[in-house]
Order: C-alpha cells, then sequence, then structure tokens
C-alpha cells in the first residue's frame, strides 16, 4: 500500500491502479472522460491532468496525464493546481469547439457527463465564433438514437462496443476533427448490448430512443432498486417512473443499470434494458374481468374460450373467498398453479391458499427434474458458483450445451472478458499494468481456452478457441468422458467415436492444467444427462485439485431456482396434476388458480385440454393478457416488477429483493393482496386462513415464507421492514429535484394531492427523505454534488469497481449440503435414420429477443422479434430438397407450424432448431426437444441478397 501526497494530504492507497482511479477511490474530483473503470485507460481525452512534482522541493512540477500514470510510494501531486486547472479547461474549450449548446433539448441534460466536467472544470464561457462541424445522423434501430453533433471523441463507445463486447458493426471512420462513430449503413446495431452505449457515451451521442417516446428529466423520475425479470442471472436494475398530465396514467419510462458487483457490475443487456415496455403495453390487464355469460352476436374465440368484462373487485373478491370457503367445509377442491417467473411471496401465498397438498410449481415434469438436479449439485460443496467477477478471471471456460448469449447474456459478457486472461497474464510478465488497455490489446498471442460444446453459439464464435457442434445427447457423453479422463477412469471412454475421445481427452488434459476453471451449463438444452455431465466434471476436478470447482448453471426463468424450493424431490410438477384429474373421480368441484403463468408455454395441447376440461372455475392472477386468460372465468389485474416488492432467487441460489417503483394503474396489485383481500371475507375460519387475512405489508409474507421453507429463512434479513426510519425519515424514491407535482393534477385540482402511503418499505412515494446512497440501499438515485451522471456510482463504492458501501445485496439461500450421488450412464447417441420416430429431432434453440415471455410484450422490442423459422443441417435441407428461406410446414405431435427454413453450418445433422417461445412457435415449447417432419410448402421467393442478409 504505497503512500502518497495529494494537496498536501497524505493517503495510503492500492498499488496496481493508476492515478486518477487513486484519486476517485479516495473521494476527490478529478475530471475525465475516455477512461471508463471496467475498460481501463487509453489516454485519448487529456481531461486528467493533474501535476507531479519530483520532491517535495519541486514548486513548478510537470503536467503528466493521471489515468496513464502508474502509483508510486511517496509520490506528490496536485489536483488543484492552477496550472492543471487552466489545462483542463483548456481541454474542455477544446472539445467545445463543435459541441453543440443544446443542453435545454439534449436528452442526456440534467445527467450528462460532459456537463459535469465542464463545471468541474471551470470553463463555462465560450471564445469560439466560427461555424460549427455538423454531421448526417444514422438510423441504427428501434433501441438507440444517433446524434454525432454531440460527440467529443473520447472514443468510449468503439471501446466498449467493439473492444468489450464484441460487436462489428459500429466503426471509427474517418481521421483528425472528421472521426465519425458509426456504422458503414444504416441498420440496427447487432450487438446485444448495444443499450449500454446510452450510458458509457459521456454526452448526448447514443440515447435510449425507448425512453425519448415519454421523456422526461432525470430528476423527474421516480426509481427504486429492482431485479430484471427478464432470465434468472439476477441483474440488478433502476427503473424510473413518471406520472403524466391529463389525466393519463403513470408510465414505466425506462430501466437503467443498477451497479451491483457480484453480479451485473456496470452493464445491462438489451433485453433487460428495452423490455420493461411491456409494463405499458396494451395488453395490460388493469380491470377484473369475468368471463361473459350473456348472449353476443359474434365471435373468432374458439368454442372453448372465454369473452370477458368488467366486474367490481369486490364482486370477485367475494366469489373467491366463496370458493375458498367451500374448500374449508370439504366440498370443493382448489387447486394452485404457481409460476418460476412471480415472486417468492406470491408463490407461497398461493401455496398456503390452496394447501401444500394442492400446489403445483407451474413448470412441466421435464423443467422440473433439470430445475431439482440444479438445486441439488448447488448443494455439494465440491461445486462452487461462481460470480460474474470470477467467470471473467477464469483462465479456461468449457460451456456444455448453453447459448449464453441468448439464456444469460450478461454471463456471456463476462465470458468474452475471460477470453483476454492469457493477455493479461503477458502483460503482467511484460510488467505492463492490466489498466493500460491499449498496451494490452496489442500483445499477441492466444486467447484462454473458450470451449463450447452444444448444438448452437450466438456472439461468442469469435472467442471460443474450440467448438463442437452436436446434438444434447452427444454433448452428454463428450462430458462424461471428460469426466472420466479427469479421473482416469476407464468407464464409457468407448461409447465415443474415436475422434470424439481425442477432443474429450484434451479437454481434460486443458482442464486438468487450469490454475482456475469455469464450467458453465444449464436447463437451455432441456437434457438432464448433460447437466449431469458438467457436474461429474466439476466434481472430478474438485478431487484431482482438492477444491471446490466454479460451476455455473443457468436456470431460465427469474425465479425458477426460487420456486423450487417450495418443493422436495421429483413432485409438484404440472403432469402429476394432470394425472390426479385423469384419475379423479368427480366426488367434488374444482377451481383452478393460476398464478402469473401461461400454461401454453408448459404443457401439451392434450394436457391443457385435459386440465381444462377437468375443472370447474378457472381463475387467473396475472400481468398481460395471453392464451391462458383466454379460458378463464375471472381475472385479476396483478403487478408487474415494477409495481411490487418481492423477492427472486437467480441462478446461483443468491434471494434478492426488488421494491415498488410507483403504483400500478386501476386495480392493479400483487397476488398475494388478492388471496389475502379473498381470505378476510372467507366465512369458514382455520388458523392458516386467519394468517392470510392478516398479511398487511409485504414484509409479513416474507417473514411467514422464512418461518416455513428452511433454505428460505435468509429472506427475511434481505432489507429493513415498513417501519425502518433513517433520522425519523423515509428513503425518498424521488430527487430533491423533482418537479411539477401540483402541475400534473391541475386539470382536476389545483392543490397538491398528498402522495401514496408505500405498506411495505421503508421509502416514500415522494421527495422527501433521505437521499444519500452511501446511507442506505434502498436509495437508487446515484447522484453526488459535481457528478450528476452515472458516472457518481464511485462516490458510492469501496474503491473504485469494488463494492458498493454496505456490502452486496442479497443473500445466498441455505440449502443443506448433500454430495451429488453418481448418475445412471448417458444414453447411446440416436441415430434419426434408425430411430423409432420419424424425421428430424428438434431442439430448442434461444434468441435474446423472442425466447422470454414477458419482454416479447414490448412494443419497441417486438420489432425485432424473427418471423418464425428453424434451422438446419446443410445436408439434411439438400436431402429435403430445402433451400435457405424456403417456407415449410413442421409437422409435430402437437400440430404444424409454418416458417422459414434457414440453413446452418452449425446445426448438428438429424436435427432441427426450433426457436423456444418465438410467438407463433410458443405451442412447441412444451416439446422440445422432440421428433417432427419438416414438408416444403413453398419456394423461398427472395433475392439471394435478401437470403444472405
Amino acid at each position: 500500500m504505497p503512500t502518497i501526497t495529494i494537496d498536501g494530504s497524505k493517503y495510503q492507497i492500492d498499488g496496481d491502479q493508476n492515478l486518477l482511479t487513486a484519486c476517485l477511490s479516495l473521494g476527490l474530483n478529478v475530471p475525465y472522460f475516455c477512461w471508463h473503470p471496467a475498460m481501463g485507460s487509453v489516454g485519448a481525452c487529456r481531461q486528467c491532468a493533474v501535476i507531479e512534482y519530483k520532491d517535495s522541493g519541486d514548486q513548478h512540477g510537470r503536467l503528466i496525464m493521471s489515468c496513464m500514470t502508474p502509483v508510486k510510494n511517496g509520490g506528490i501531486y496536485s489536483v488543484n493546481s492552477e496550472t492543471a486547472k487552466d489545462f483542463r479547461g483548456s481541454v474542455i474549450e477544446d472539445l467545445m469547439t463543435n459541441h453543440p449548446h443544446d443542453c435545454p433539448v439534449c436528452e442526456e441534460g440534467g445527467e450528462c457527463h460532459l456537463q459535469d466536467m465542464t463545471e468541474m472544470s471551470g470553463h463555462t464561457m465560450r471564445r469560439y465564433q466560427g461555424t460549427k462541424r455538423t454531421y448526417r445522423n444514422q438510423y441504427l434501430g428501434p433501441f438507440i438514437n444517433h446524434e454525432m453533433n454531440r460527440c467529443i471523441t473520447c472514443y468510449r463507445c468503439i471501446r466498449f462496443y467493439h473492444d468489450y463486447a464484441g460487436g462489428e458493426d459500429l466503426q471509427a471512420l474517418g481521421r483528425n476533427h472528421q472521426v465519425f462513430f458509426g456504422r458503414n449503413q444504416e441498420g440496427m446495431l447487432e450487438n446485444g448490448f448495444s443499450g449500454n452505449l446510452v450510458e458509457v457515451c459521456p454526452t448526448g451521442v447514443f440515447t435510449d430512443k425507448t425512453f425519448s417516446q415519454h421523456f422526461v428529466r432525470k430528476w423527474d423520475l421516480q426509481t427504486a432498486p429492482s431485479v430484471c425479470e427478464h432470465c434468472a442471472v439476477g441483474c440488478n436494475t433502476a427503473p424510473g417512473a413518471r406520472e403524466s398530465g391529463s389525466q393519463q396514467n403513470p408510465l414505466l419510462r425506462r430501466v437503467v443499470n443498477f451497479y451491483h458487483h457480484d453480479i451485473n457490475g456496470y452493464f445491462l443487456c438489451d433485453r433487460g434494458r428495452f423490455g420493461y415496455e411491456y409494463v405499458n403495453s396494451k395488453s395490460r390487464i388493469d380491470k377484473v374481468l369475468s368471463a361473459r355469460e350473456d348472449a353476443v352476436i359474434s365471435s373468432t374465440a374458439d368454442e372453448d374460450e372465454r369473452l370477458h368484462k368488467d366486474i367490481p373487485p369486490k364482486e370477485a373478491v367475494l366469489a373467491l373467498a366463496d370458493k375458498l370457503a367451500q374448500a374449508q367445509r370439504g366440498n370443493h377442491r382448489l387447486i394452485g398453479i404457481g409460476s418460476p417467473r412471480a415472486s417468492l411471496e406470491n408463490n407461497f401465498a398461493l401455496q398456503q391458499f390452496v394447501g401444500c397438498e394442492n400446489f403445483f410449481s407451474g413448470i412441466n415434469k421435464r423443467d422440473t427434474q433439470l430445475l431439482q438436479l440444479i438445486n441439488t449439485i448447488q448443494c455439494d460443496k465440491r461445486i462452487h458458483s461462481p460470480t460474474t467477477p470470477e467467470i471473467e478471471d477464469a483462465d479456461l471456460v468449457l460451456i456444455l450445451g448453453e447459448d449464453i448469449y441468448n439464456t444469460a447474456p450478461r454471463i456471456s459478457l463476462a465470458v468474452r472478458q475471460a477470453a483476454r486472461n492469457r493477455q493479461k497474464q503477458q502483460a503482467e510478465s511484460l510488467r505492463i499494468p492490466l489498466w493500460q488497455d491499449a498496451s494490452v490489446r496489442q500483445l499477441e498471442g492466444e486467447s484462454s481456452p473458450i470451449i463450447f460444446i452444444g448444438a448452437e453459439l450466438n456472439q461468442l464464435s469469435d472467442v471460443t478457441s474450440k467448438t463442437l457442434f452436436v446434438r444434447p445427447e452427444k454433448t452428454a457423453l463428450i462430458g462424461e468422458a471428460i469426466a472420466n479422463y479427469v479421473s482416469s477412469a476407464e468407464d464409457n471412454k468407448n461409447r465415443l467415436d474415436p475422434d470424439s475421445s481425442q477432443q474429450a481427452e484434451h479437454i481434460a488434459q486443458l482442464l486438468a492444467t487450469a490454475k482456475n476453471p469455469v464450467i458453465i451449463s444449464g436447463t437451455g438444452s432441456k437434457d438432464i444427462h448433460l447437466i449431469h455431465s458438467a457436474a461429474e466434471i466439476a466434481i472430478s476436478l474438485s478431487e484431482k485439485k482438492e477444491t471446490a470447482i466454479s460451476l455455473y448453471l443457468c436456470c431460465g426463468e427469474a425465479n425458477s431456482l426460487g420456486v423450487t424450493q417450495f418443493f422436495s424431490g421429483e413432485c409438484g410438477y404440472l403432469e402429476k396434476l394432470i394425472t390426479e384429474l385423469r384419475e379423479d373421480k368427480g366426488e367434488n368441484d374444482k377451481t383452478l388458480i393460476i398464478l402469473e403463468n401461461n400454461l401454453f408455454r408448459r404443457l401439451s395441447s392434450e394436457d391443457l385440454h385435459v386440465l381444462f376440461a377437468s375443472v370447474e372455475h378457472i381463475i387467473l392472477l396475472d400481468t398481460l393478457l395471453n392464451e391462458t386468460a383466454k379460458h378463464a372465468d375471472l381475472i385479476f389485474p396483478v403487478s408487474a416488477t415494477a409495481e411490487s416488492q418481492g423477492t427472486f432467487v437467480n441462478n446461483t441460489g443468491l434471494a434478492q429483493r426488488f421494491y415498488t417503483v410507483y403504483e400500478g394503474t386501476g386495480f392493479i396489485q400483487e397476488s398475494w393482496r388478492w388471496l389475502s383481500d379473498a381470505a378476510v371475507y372467507c366465512k369458514e375460519r382455520t388458523e392458516t386462513i386467519e394468517a392470510i387475512s392478516n398479511w398487511s405489508h409485504c414484509p409479513d409474507v416474507t417473514e411467514a415464507l422464512a418461518e416455513s421453507v428452511p433454505s428460505l429463512s435468509v429472506i427475511k434479513q434481505l432489507g429493513p421492514d415498513e417501519n425502518f426510519r433513517i433520522e425519523g425519515l423515509k428513503v425518498a424514491r424521488q430527487s430533491a429535484r423533482y418537479s411539477g407535482r401540483t402541475a400534473i393534477h391541475a386539470e382536476e385540482h389545483v392543490s397538491e394531492a398528498p402522495p401514496p402511503q408505500d405498506p411495505d418499505a421503508p421509502m416514500s412515494f415522494s421527495m422527501e427523505g433521505i437521499h444519500n446512497p452511501n446511507r442506505t440501499s434502498l436509495q437508487a438515485n446515484i447522484w453526488s454534488p459535481g457528478w450528476n451522471s452515472n458516472q457518481s456510482i464511485f462516490k458510492f463504492q469501496q474503491e473504485v469497481g469494488g463494492e458498493r458501501r454496505g456490502g452486496a445485496s442479497g443473500m445466498t439461500i441455505q440449502r443443506k449440503e448433500t454430495p451429488l450421488s453418481r448418475r445412471p450412464s448417458a444414453p447411446n447417441i440416436t441415430d434419426p435414420a434408425k430411430s423409432a420416430s420419424p424425421g428430424l429431432q428438434t431442439l430448442p434453440i434461444y434468441r435474446m429477443f423472442g425466447s422470454e415471455e414477458l419482454s416479447n410484450q414490448s412494443m419497441t422490442l417486438s420489432t425485432v422479434i424473427d418471423n418464425p423459422f428453424f434451422t438446419l443441417n446443410e445436408v439434411d435441407a439438400k436431402r429435403a430438397d430445402l433451400d435457405h428461406g424456403d417456407f415449410v410446414a413442421l409437422d409435430a405431435t402437437c400440430g404444424i407450424f409454418h416458417g422459414r427454413a434457414f440453413i446452418s453450418g452449425t446445426q448438428p445433422a438429424g436435427s432441427i432448431g426450433v426457436p423456444f417461445g418465438l410467438p407463433g412457435l410458443e405451442g412447441l415449447a412444451a416439446e422440445l426437444p422432440g421428433w417432427a417432419n419438416l414438408l416444403q410448402v413453398e419456394k423461398n421467393a427472395t433475392t439471394e441478397q435478401e437470403s444472405q442478409s
């Protein structure tokens, strides 16, 4: 820990960092542009100049760029020297020569890093009177606005998009003062992390186009800490909402990254950033709906589908209470179906409402087995679930059967950073500091081994050192062979062909010599043997190295691993309910309560028909109208993630609390509140019903859940309850500059209406309260004096790039340590030509836009979702006389589906890739993997150029 002197004060700092990082970690205000904590230094902007003195007798010193200066013990520096200030002011003046003075209309205004640095440098008057350089802006897709006239040539956008995220379609074009950051031709940015340009850019060159549609200033947004609901990585977000004038409903207006050191760091994927619009969708349910019983003139609905009308909420609650009372008397059965996209609290409330024996997870048998296996694997002390930074530090990554770019995007970004670790090791051997990013990237040599074995890989092929494109069952066999080679076992090596066996042996040798290997797999392939093989590799390595091995397993949906905690063993799955209903003699009527779940993505059409035909009443609690809603007799509108408080458990078993950003409109409320309301009116009182009816606050539900499910006992410690105060004050959701509260409702009354009260959290729906994120993790407005942009996050970190002060949010659930028992051998590889099932094997493939249910209802995001398609191997396509782009029909057991045939050079022979959950193909989700025939319907009529695109 070297000691340095800055402006007369002595500090001990981290010697591995540069001077700029050291100053910022100390809380000192040093202006900068090109430097970024996640991307290091390139010394492009010259804005971070300070004075360095040779010794205590040096009165003049010399100008240095702090981002390019290593810290030395005994160094003497000055940030506040007039010479340094004048130089930094001249840099700003030069940068502003061509920058437009459009702050009042610029969407970056109020959170602009350039504004902050201009004020910090003291250069607020312009002397330049000439004509400013101008550019023609490009169309960059539906997510990003482009305004090149604001560019100050810091190169941050290119360094993130190309160097950090691996995008290839955004370049720095031109030279000198005519550098243009854009594409060779207009079009949507292809990388799935393009939205980070909005936060990376220190000016308003790249702005959020979805936010532009209902723009307000940053200080007029109401925010709260939240967790992304669009996959199970568990990225932390800060959604922003604002009421609208003219009696319009409040809108969720944007989502930005909320720094979490162990998960998302500084970056989000585009699905997490732009998928929020489903909350404002026209498909939102905001009133209580009941099936119509009166005759209507005509309808296009199927025979068993309902048409609905609005009814008073109390009428619906009383109807639900009556069903509950009948169930308590024993002459009626209430059946509850939970959901992996609903919070722990909502699932628990339904479980208590219907009884444990009548509660089902909302997941089919195959997915239940996969999740139960993952849960068991993570209970083995030989296996460690790594954080994102730990994945970034891996010197070898083995990915088995999981297209992480589409199923766990933020993890794929971490793997991309891991590929550079050999380069970083070489830099360290040459004594090049790792923060000198440009110098490190110039080093030649191989990247760290990134090995992929599976059916499809997106956006990581440029960093993978070895790829084997095979079907899931062969992936499992190769994984099994790798584990055997690591442990020097002879079992099952001969089940592979010689080439695959040799590949497995080579991978095993690499794993055995790696110091910090990471294995990644998950539920994407829907193959239980594949996940078993990943675990066996990790266990074999652990026994060889005598240390826990990092194994990251992807679970699919936001709370998949959370809802798994309600069940032990292979139980609670939907097919078990179907079997019970088939065998039921029909002595009692049955009511089915479905919690935030579209069953058409879970079950086959045959099972759905049995389910719906076996119950007399269907009650749905959900956010959006979907296929399941068409069959419901009663529909309750429930809160989206940003409108509610609850808990999710992510892929690694980390339980995290999300908080209400704003109240939902109409009669929207959390699912557990609807159930609690019904319990209040239930005439048959039991101890459980009494407890449910007494729930007034979300922490009441959380505490009851923590006491009921041992593995989830830690969740009651996640956050303070509604009575927590700091100096007698709540935490403010609105900034101290929040404006226009009276004007918003001026059409109704001139006086300012009191803000609504939050019954669940110690937070206010107003500007009144605590605003300092250093004092509470509940404060999501990241702001510090002089630092209005998201760059101010360093003011709330223990050190730059480190954890936030107060520690990371979330706690790991406490599961009993249990060693994983050895599984049966993986099945032999099935030859489609010899299979009893005719046709091709259908394999699930995934897309960042289109495979996740909620984000598909985002207005903007829905415009970039692919039309239905299927991917085929070149040999299979030739055998079927199909060309790229031919319109085909997929004949599966659950029906016939139409789409384009796309020929892929990587699709395993004998299989066909089917996009999981893609609109138009949702009915296939429950049947994947399976078997199907492909029939040509129409030859491709598009041009060759369109086909290639």
